[in-house]
Parts: structure tokens; C-alpha cells; sequence
């Protein structure tokens, strides 16, 4: 197909987030490798997380600390922060099975190696996380092991819809859910205060509010919407209503970047970009931190996982920011969007599927794990709604929120998220995004215009691959 797949799309080593463009979100030709082996094989068949252990690319180990004499081995790889904590208790609680976790790479080069490895077959773990987004990628050729045998499906009373729908295809299971990213509207209430702004139900009170801050202080945005972060458009898109993608399973694939709902979402932040009533920063650049604490950008369109980071990258305003639902494009709606999340799934080609499942069901699904992994060093949002629906976590406050409670919109947004169909074409989504909607950034193409451009680049691209393609 046309168009650059050498992109520079990153994503952080966190809870599945874009961090911005600092590095690559795949090695070009890894990125490139791993979208032709997903695609081929379908048309065959008709912010500031640390990592959780040491090392780049390379597969450091860590972990496996804890474990009793006779245990069955497993291989995990992961990289998020709290994980080798979690492993570690695992461990201690199953005598019988030991886990070895293994930092193989952040998200877009753990996938390229575990794709590798597939093709090799040699050297797969027996446990991989992958993000929501990613998981058809590996469903499509057949990676992932069907988790229903193993009763893993038990879980599903424990999990939030939008992440459990999320793992499963037809009658499959192929990954445990862990975390979420629910949005909320994060807003700086000092600020909202000082103009007279209240807190907008819908839309177009947003886009009016924007034009009274603007009017009031023609260097404030109401706002940053970073049109080269796909991961942060695509889940404002879910949570319009407009998003773009439709899938489940097979070889067909919709595709639909100039409907009217998505016309329409293009044209409200395009008319704040022209108006220069939000900015267009780099998301988790320190321009961004710096708007956001100086004043310059009111609110931020937060994950539930945002918070946490972005009190560590500002000191200004710390205690000024309170979390609100997202605006709706309709009064009266209740449509909740997410972006990020990771699930563990079970890589086939192991001889231990069942102590595999024995182990992401545990982790994903128990309390035992969610007490760490909720904790302060892995801040992971939760999918498990023990946790979601719990007092004390709805109620735990942070210092960037003074005394105000965010996991209650955050948590409530979690629970009324409908899960995102990815398709399983992200490798290239991700990748040609980033060149499509620089041209947005630049100013030297509009939003409306950018999706039409990569309507037509992803459309040829799907049915290069052998995917029949719906549009519209």
C-alpha cells in the first residue's frame, strides 16, 4: 500500500499509553514484519511509570523468587511496574507452579519478538502481555490459547464489561483482563473558577466554554488534543460515539474515518485547532506539563491512569485539578470511552497451558494481586470491580486533587465503557498514523482532511491483506 509505515507512534512502558513521540513505537522494519505476518495469515484463511524490571529489548529476568522445590516453570513477559511484585507473591501462595517474569521489551518491541518468536517457533513464553488493542493481531493467527477449558471464564463476574468483551471472540477467551484507562474530564477547578466556567455536560458546551476562556485570555486552550497520538483520538472517538473500526473476527473489517459521526467529531476539534482554543502539544511532553501547570491549558481529557503521572510532571497547581464525566454529544447520554489497559494471555506452543491459566486468571482476577498492583508502585487502574466498586478505593484521594475523589468518575466511567472493536490491522494503523496527522499539527492539513487521507491509506492497505473491507 502507499504511505509511510515509518513512522515514529510511541507508546510508553506503563499501563499501555502513548507517552508521546520521545521513541520509535516499533522498529520500522519489526513494525513492518509483524503487520505482514498478522495480515498474510488472515488472508490465508479466506505518565511516568517505571518498568517493572531492568532492560530494553533484551529479555532480563526477574522474578521467580519465592518458588518451591518440584514447581512447574512458566515464562512471563511483561514490563509494566508491580509486575515482578505480583509475580513474586504468586509464588509464594502456589507452591506448585513458579513464574518467571522476563522484561522482553515495552509493547511495540515485545510484540515484534513474540511475533519473531511465533514465526521461529522458538523461544515463545508462556505468558505474554499484550494490550487490548493488540490482542486480535495475535488472535488472527492463532497465538493465543482458547483460556474457556481452563475456567478461566469464571472471572467474568469480577470484570468490568468493557475489558472483558474485549478478550473474548465467538465463544473464545484468549487473554485474563487486568487494567482499564477510563476518560474523565480532568480540569484545572482554579482556573474554571476565575472565568466563570462551568463544568460542560455536552460537547458543544465544551466547544463554548472554549470560546469564552479563549475571548477572556487569547493564550488559554481549553484543552490539548495532540492529533498525532492515535491512541488518545481513537478513544475520544470511542467516547463520541464515532469510533472508527469494526471487527469481530474473520476476515471482514469496517472501516469508517468519514461517516457523519466521525465528520462530526472531526469538525468540532478542528474548529477549536483554527481558533487556537486548544493546543497541540506533544501528549507527556514537558510542553504539555507546562500549559497544564501554568494555566495555559484549563483541563486535560484524562485517563483514569493520568492523574498519578501528571502529579509528578507539574508543582504549580498541585491540589487545583478535580475530575468531572466526559461531555456528552447529547444531553443526557452516558457514553464513556478508554484508552489503555493490558491483558495477560497464553502464548500456544507451551506444554503448560493450564498452570498458565491457573496464573493470569489469579493475577488479573484475585485481591491478592490488586493489592499490588493498585498499589503506589504500579498504579494500575483496575478492570477487577471488587476494587472498582470498593469505598476505599472510590474514595482515596490524590495531592494533585486535593481533597476531592477522582476514582468515583473514573471508576463509574469504567463500569459504563463499551468495549472498542480493534481491528487487527494496529501495526499499520499506528504507524502510518503518525505521518497522516502530522500534517494536522503543521496546520498544513485540517482534522476532517486527515481522516479522509487515512480512510483511503487504511482501506487500501486491509484489502491488500485480504481483508474485505466495509466502509461507512
Amino acid at each position: 500500500m502507499s504511505g509511510d509505515y515509518t513512522g515514529t507512534g510511541t507508546r510508553g512502558t506503563g499501563r499501555g499509553r502513548l507517552r508521546g513521540r520521545g521513541r520509535r513505537w516499533a522498529a520500522t522494519t519489526g513494525a513492518a514484519a509483524l503487520a505482514t505476518v498478522v495480515l498474510a495469515a488472515c488472508g490465508s484463511s479466506g505518565d511516568t511509570t517505571a518498568t517493572a524490571v531492568p532492560g530494553g529489548t533484551g529479555s532480563t529476568a526477574a522474578g521467580g523468587s519465592g518458588c518451591h522445590s518440584g514447581a512447574t516453570n512458566l515464562t512471563f513477559w511483561g514490563w509494566s511496574a508491580g509486575y515482578d511484585l505480583v509475580v513474586k507473591k504468586f509464588n509464594q501462595t502456589h507452591p506448585g507452579i513458579c513464574v518467571k517474569l522476563e522484561n522482553a521489551g515495552a509493547a511495540g518491541d515485545e510484540y515484534v519478538k513474540l511475533s519473531d518468536a511465533l514465526k521461529a517457533n522458538s523461544g515463545t513464553p508462556d505468558v505474554a502481555q499484550i494490550e487490548y488493542f493488540e490482542l486480535p493481531s495475535f488472535e488472527i493467527t492463532k497465538s493465543l490459547v482458547d483460556l474457556t477449558p481452563y475456567g478461566v471464564g469464571d472471572a467474568r463476574t469480577n470484570e468490568a464489561p468493557a475489558a472483558w468483551s474485549q478478550v473474548i471472540q465467538g465463544s473464545a477467551q484468549f487473554a485474563m483482563p487486568v487494567d482499564l484507562g477510563p476518560l474523565g474530564l480532568y480540569y484545572n477547578s482554579r482556573v474554571f473558577t476565575q472565568h466563570k466556567i462551568a463544568v460542560p455536560a455536552t460537547w458543544s458546551d465544551f466547544a463554548a466554554a472554549a470560546d469564552k476562556l479563549h475571548a477572556a485570555d487569547p493564550k488559554a486552550a481549553i484543552t490539548n488534543f495532540d492529533p498525532v497520538d492515535a491512541q488518545d483520538v481513537l478513544a475520544l472517538m470511542q467516547q463520541y460515539g464515532a469510533f472508527p473500526f469494526t471487527y469481530s473476527g474473520g476476515d471482514k473489517l469496517g472501516i469508517n474515518f468519514t461517516g457523519p459521526a466521525q465528520t462530526a467529531f472531526a469538525n468540532l476539534w478542528q474548529g477549536m485547532i483554527g481558533k487556537k482554543e486548544v493546543s497541540t502539544a506533544a501528549d507527556f511532553s514537558p510542553a504539555q506539563w507546562a500549559n497544564l501547570d501554568g494555566g495555559a491549558d484549563a483541563a486535560r481529557i484524562s485517563p483514569a491512569w493520568g492523574p498519578v503521572g501528571m502529579q509528578g510532571s507539574i508543582k504549580k497547581t498541585i491540589g487545583d485539578w478535580r475530575a468531572a464525566p466526559m461531555p456528552q454529544t447529547q444531553a443526557g447520554q452516558d457514553l464513556e470511552g478508554n484508552w489503555g489497559g493490558s491483558t495477560l494471555a497464553v502464548v500456544k506452543g507451551g506444554a503448560h497451558a493450564k498452570e498458565a491459566a491457573t496464573f493470569v486468571k489469579w493475577f488479573g482476577g484475585s485481591a491478592d494481586a490488586w493489592r499490588i498492583l493498585s498499589g503506589d508502585v504500579a498504579g494500575a487502574f483496575p478492570a477487577y470491580t471488587p476494587l472498582l466498586n470498593s469505598p476505599a478505593f472510590q474514595s482515596r484521594t490524590l495531592p494533585i486533587s486535593g481533597t476531592s475523589q477522582p476514582n468515583k468518575v473514573f471508576a463509574k466511567a469504567a463500569q459504563k465503557a463499551e468495549a472498542a472493536q480493534w481491528p487487527p490491522i494496529m501495526t499499520a494503523v499506528l504507524t502510518q498514523w503518525t505521518s497522516t496527522f502530522a500534517e494536522v499539527t503543521k496546520g498544513t492539513q485540517t482534522l476532517p482532511q486527515a481522516f479522509k487521507t487515512f480512510q483511503q491509506q487504511m482501506v487500501k492497505y486491509a484489502k491488500a491483506q485480504g481483508f474485505t473491507v466495509t466502509e461507512g
